[in-house]
């Protein structure tokens, strides 16, 4: 393999992973609308979007996560975490 093409692979497999997670986003998204009180899909949801660095969106499946999930200690970390980015949660 050539310098270039060692150079040009993580990015590939970045791109790759992209497209990976807009899926999985997609899919799920599809799937709650079939189960939209499926709280731990929501969370899922919300960890998705965090890592395609959709924040808005984060925060908005989070909230309805933790609508369903009150007390759920992963919820609340990621609306700390969140809120770190200089993203607000509407939660005081």
């Amino acid at each position: 393999m050539s310098k270039k093409e060692k150079s040009s692979a993580p990015q590939r497999l970045n791109a790759g992973s992209s497209q990976n997670l807009i899926q999985r986003i997609e899919d799920l998204t599809a799937y709650l609308k079939k189960n939209p009180r499926d709280g731990t899909s929501l969370k899922r949801l919300g960890e998705l979007y965090a890592k395609a660095g959709k924040l808005s969106e984060a925060v908005s499946a989070y909230v309805a996560a933790a609508e369903i999930l009150p007390k759920d200690p992963e919820i609340r970390r990621a609306f700390i975490e969140l809120q770190a980015m200089g993203h607000t949660t509407g939660n005081k």
